[in-house]
């Protein structure tokens, strides 16, 4: 009986024994799998690290205030230094006073051009202060009228004004409305044929003054 009650005792013990191997047994293979797992995570984020370090992200994106703000300083700027007002201003007064100048010089010069010769002034004169002789003056005025029909010009221009006093005739003539391309070559062309012409040989003095639409004549028997 005693023998039996050390025997399960023995037995119990034993058992115990096992039981607390296992079970000390599973939890430090327990802590070691954890170890292991805590381990690779650690080399894990490690790498991960050093990974990301080689990585270039890209810069944080601008906000669209900021971004408007910059642009619109870079524009401004710039505009300010390609368009100064101020010197734009100044130009263009320059420019104003320039043409200004120009402009009174062809005034100058067109008075000029238009202003009479000594010789024209001299006729003119000679002109207002002659009274008309009508036979003389009728039959020189038709003469040249009729020179104009029979001339066989090539373009043949019109006649403006005709007047002739005692000794002094005044011919203004004008190119056709419709030739846009008269010019002074058809002047040229009526000039070299009228001075053939017998009722001009009369005339010892003689200026004229042309352009391209208009021809003016001033001729007298005599001067003074």
């Amino acid at each position: 009986m005693i023998k039996n009650i050390y025997l399960s005792l023995l037995l119990a013990f034993l058992a115990g024994v096992t039981l607390t191997s296992v079970f000390f047994g599973f939890i430090a293979s327990s802590q070691l799998a954890f170890f292991e797992d805590d381990v690779q995570s650690e080399q894990a984020f490690q790498t991960f690290l050093t990974e990301s370090d080689s990585i270039k992200l890209p810069p944080a994106p601008v906000s669209a205030t900021q971004s408007q703000t910059d642009i619109a300083g870079v524009n401004i700027s710039a505009i300010s230094e390609l368009v100064n007002p101020a010197p734009l201003e100044a130009q263009l007064e320059e420019l104003r006073v320039e043409l200004e100048t120009q402009r009174k010089l062809v005034k100058v010069y067109e008075k000029r051009l238009n202003a009479p010769t000594d010789l024209e002034q001299a006729l003119l004169t000679q002109f207002d202060e002659q009274t008309r002789n009508e036979e003389w003056a009728y039959r020189t005025e038709t003469a040249m009228k009729d020179f104009l029909q029979t001339a066989d010009l090539s373009i043949t221009p019109d006649m403006v004004n005709a007047q002739c006093k005692s000794s002094v005739c005044k011919f203004d003539l004008s190119a056709p409305k419709d030739m846009d391309d008269f010019n002074h070559i058809h002047w040229r062309e009526l000039n070299d044929k009228l001075v053939k012409q017998e009722f001009w040989q009369q005339f010892t003095v003689s200026t004229s003054k042309s352009s391209d639409r208009d021809f003016s004549l001033l001729l007298a028997t005599e001067s003074k």
